[in-house]
C-alpha cells in the first residue's frame, strides 16, 4: 500500500481542486482502510481477495453508499491503492517501505500536510537513496489521481469496471452537460424577459420614484420637480455662473472660485434669488421637459450633479440619459425597462454560478427557483424603473468573486 502520506497529499490536493462538505471527514476517511484493517489483514477493508493492490472497486461500490466526506475520503484511498500499484508502481518489494519514509519530510513539506496524531506514531523519517520509488512520478501520481472528480472515477468504475486518470472523455462529457444546462438557463431567462415584457406593456401610471430616476438622469440640474417654482436658486447659480460657457477645465476653475475661495459671493447669490424668486404653479410642459432630456442632452455633468444631492451612484443614471439622449425629445417607460433589463439577466446568470459553487454540482429546478424569486420581486414592483437592478447586480458580483476565491 502506499504510505499514509501519499494517501493524505492525494486528499490535500483532491480539496484544493475540488470542494469536500467536510475535510477533517474526508482526511479521516482516506486513512481509514488502513487504520480499520485488523492485524495487518488488509482484505476487508480494501474489498480485495489477497492484498490492498486488488482492490475490487465495483464491489466497494456495490455494497457501500458515498454520501458523506469520510466516504468519499475512503473512496479515494482505495483509487490510489488500485492505482498506485496497477499504474504507476507495478513491481515493487519490501524496499518500497523505507522508500515512503524517505520522501515522508520531502512530501509534508510539499503539499503542507499536518500528521494526524492516529498515525504520527507510524510516520517515520529517514534518509537515504530511494531504492523503488522516484520523486518526480510519485508527485505524478499524487497530481494525476486528484484532479479528477469523485464522482467521475464512480462513473468509471460502474460503466468498465475498471479505473484510470483519464480525464478527456470526462472533460467531453462535462462539456456537454454545462451547453445542456447553459441551454436551460438562456431558455429561462428568455422566459423570464417575455414576461416581464408583457407586464410593462399592461403598465398604467408610474410611482414617484420612477418619475425621479428620468427626471434627476435627463433635467438640466434639476434632480428635484418642484410643483410651485420654475427652478431652484442653485439651479440658477449653475446655469448663470458656472456653466454657461467654456468646457470642464473652465467649469472646475469656476467651482473652485465660488464654492471654495470664495463662497460668500455664491451665498450671497443664493439669498438674493430666494428673496426675487416667485411663486407659480408650473405646467404640464415643464413637468415633459422634466423627465426629457430636450436641449441638455449627453450633458453629464448634470447626471452627476443631480446624484450628489441625492444618495445613488451615477452609473444608472448616466446610462438612462444616454438611452434617453439618443431618443431625445422621447418620455417611454421602455427606455429604463430596456437599461435594466441586461443587469436583470445578469443577476440571473450570477445566481446560477453562484448555487453552483456553493453546491458545486448542478439542480436546475433549484436554481430556477431562486432565479424565479427574483423575478417575481420585478414584476411585484411594478417592472421597477430605478436603480436597484443595477445594484442587485454589482452586489452579485462581489458575492460570486469572494465565493470564487474563497479557500
Amino acid at each position: 500500500m502506499p504510505g499514509y502520506v501519499i494517501h493524505l497529499a492525494v486528499a490535500k490536493e483532491y480539496i484544493r481542486n475540488f470542494r469536500v462538505n467536510n475535510e477533517e471527514e474526508f482526511l479521516k476517511g482516506t486513512l481509514a482502510p488502513d487504520l480499520l484493517s485488523i492485524n495487518g489483514d488488509k482484505r476487508d477493508t480494501h474489498y480485495s481477495e489477497k492484498t490492498s493492490s486488488e482492490v475490487d472497486l465495483s464491489k466497494f461500490l456495490k455494497s457501500n453508499k458515498i454520501n458523506n466526506s469520510y466516504m468519499e475520503g475512503y473512496f479515494l484511498h482505495l483509487i490510489v491503492d488500485n492505482l498506485f500499484y496497477n499504474k504507476y508502481f507495478t513491481e515493487t518489494d519490501s524496499r518500497i517501505y523505507n522508500d515512503y519514509d524517505i520522501l515522508n519530510k520531502e512530501l509534508i513539506e510539499s503539499y503542507n500536510i499536518e500528521i494526524p496524531e492516529e498515525v504520527k506514531d507510524t510516520v517515520k523519517f529517514k534518509t537515504g537513496e530511494l531504492q523503488i520509488l522516484d520523486k518526480e512520478k510519485v508527485n505524478t501520481v499524487i497530481t494525476e489521481i486528484s484532479r479528477k472528480r469523485l464522482k467521475d472515477y464512480k462513473k468509471e468504475i460502474r460503466k468498465t469496471g475498471i479505473v484510470t486518470t483519464d480525464i478527456e472523455e470526462n472533460k467531453l462529457e462535462t462539456l456537454k452537460e454545462n451547453k445542456k444546462q447553459k441551454t436551460k438557463l438562456a431558455i429561462l431567462i428568455t422566459a423570464l424577459c417575455l414576461v416581464m415584457l408583457f407586464f410593462i406593456g399592461q403598465k398604467q401610471g408610474f410611482h414617484c420614484d420612477e418619475i425621479f430616476s428620468y427626471g434627476s438622469s435627463n433635467s438640466a440640474y434639476e434632480g428635484v420637480f418642484y410643483s410651485y417654482r420654475e427652478k431652484t436658486p442653485m439651479h440658477f447659480f449653475l446655469e448663470e455662473k458656472i456653466f454657461q460657457d467654456g468646457n470642464i477645465f473652465d467649469w472646475a476653475k469656476r467651482f473652485k472660485y465660488y464654492f471654495i475661495d470664495n463662497k460668500q459671493e455664491k451665498d450671497d447669490y443664493i439669498y438674493a434669488k430666494m428673496l426675487s424668486e416667485e411663486m407659480l404653479w408650473r405646467t404640464a410642459e415643464d413637468a415633459q421637459n422634466y423627465v426629457e432630456t430636450k436641449d441638455n442632452r449627453f450633458n453629464y455633468v448634470s447626471v452627476y450633479y443631480n446624484q450628489l444631492q441625492d444618495v445613488h451612484p451615477p452609473l444608472f443614471y448616466i446610462l438612462v440619459h444616454t438611452v434617453s439622449s439618443i431618443f431625445n425629445n422621447t418620455f417611454s417607460k421602455y427606455i429604463i425597462f430596456a437599461v435594466s433589463l441586461p443587469f436583470f439577466i445578469g443577476t440571473c446568470i450570477l445566481i446560477w454560478k453562484i448555487l453552483n459553487l456553493i453546491r458545486k454540482k448542478r439542480n436546475f429546478f433549484t436554481n430556477s427557483s431562486i432565479i424565479w424569486i427574483k423575478h417575481w420581486r420585478n414584476i411585484n414592483n411594478d417592472v421597477p424603473k430605478n436603480v436597484y437592478d443595477v445594484n442587485i447586480f454589482h452586489n452579485s458580483i462581489f458575492i460570486f468573486k469572494y465565493i470564487n476565491t474563497e479557500k
